[in-house]
């Protein structure tokens, strides 16, 4: 392994980090390299602090090892902003693999949720995280990736002590505020570690109460948006706060209409973006109602840069 790229070690996952989607081609399985570095050039210029690949919203679960790995080394070279890599896997062999690829490439981090599919108490879930992290050695930052609507849950008590352990950080994605509030005080004991949230419709009141940043799928398709409101929660008026976090809420509701990350895809694609097919068909319904969100969406992203430019 060699150490991550720069000094983003010690300055930690912050700001507003895009969960990039992973662009593929009708009919294949890998990753269409050449339009996911069109998108990364896309996420750079828009102003985002990093880039997350394969994450949820880049659909990891779609990918081999040697796809993952092949992906971001060319993203990590391509980017002009700290690149981390979503490691997470069923199992732990697999993940330290894609760790080690991660680290070789100049990877800025890694995250890692427990393993996924099935369910395990706390005391696995502990010692799967501690396996993986005195593997590392150390060579590159590691967060926890709580996301509960996926795998079992990481209580606060569990991510407090790995936390201690060595673990830059944790990404939140439950969206539940005692959590969140509990997690404060454990990152508050570790002055380097960073508590960053999953959740858009939230993150106004999270950044207030502690978060470092976010990780935002939204931020794949809409990312001025996403860095407006952010620079708005760290020195602009309070109008400007209420009515971005208001437009961010108009966008997020049509993605909690669909399974993740349809809405984020089609908006990406409204946009130009090359980020190819949805891994599932809809079934007329939904497909119904994704053809009124192609006609909204247009005239309110134009409205939403109207806005942005005053």
């Amino acid at each position: 392994m060699k150490r991550a790229r720069g000094n983003e070690s010690e300055q930690g996952m912050r700001g507003v980090v895009a969960a990039s989607l992973t662009p593929r081609r009708s009919g294949e399985h890998v990753v269409d390299l050449a339009a996911l570095l069109e998108v990364t050039d896309f996420l750079c210029s828009a102003g985002v602090r990093g880039i997350v690949l394969f994450g949820s919203t880049g659909e990891f679960v779609h990918f081999g090892s040697a796809d993952r790995s092949r992906a971001l080394s060319l993203a990590v070279k391509r980017s002009r902003c700290p690149v981390y890599a979503n490691v997470s896997h069923s199992n732990l062999d697999s993940a330290l693999a894609l760790a080690d690829e991660a680290a070789s490439t100049g990877a800025a981090g890694v995250l890692l949720t427990p393993p996924i599919y099935f369910r395990y108490d706390q005391e696995t879930v502990r010692q799967y995280y501690m396996e993986f992290l005195n593997a590392l050695h150390g060579m590159l930052p590691a967060y926890l990736y709580n996301i509960p609507a996926f795998c079992t849950p990481i209580s606060s008590d569990t991510a407090a002590s790995l936390i201690a352990a060595g673990y830059a950080g944790i990404k939140d994605s439950s969206g539940d505020a005692d959590y969140f509030a509990r997690l404060v005080e454990a990152c508050g004991a570790s002055p380097n570690a960073r508590l960053i949230t999953g959740i858009e419709r939230i993150y106004g009141r999270f950044r207030c109460a502690g978060a470092s940043g976010i990780v935002s799928g939204a931020a794949s398709a809409v990312p001025e948006l996403l860095v407006a409101y952010e620079n708005a929660l760290c020195g602009g008026t309070e109008e400007s706060v209420v009515r971005l976090s208001a437009r961010v809420g108009e966008f997020i509701a049509w993605c909690e209409e669909f399974p993740a990350p349809i809405i984020i895809r089609e908006a990406a694609k409204l946009r130009g973006l090359p980020v190819g097919v949805a891994a599932v068909p809809l079934g007329p319904v939904l497909l119904s109602r994704l053809e009124e969100f192609r006609a909204w969406f247009p005239a309110w992203w134009s409205s939403v840069n109207a806005e942005r430019s005053r």
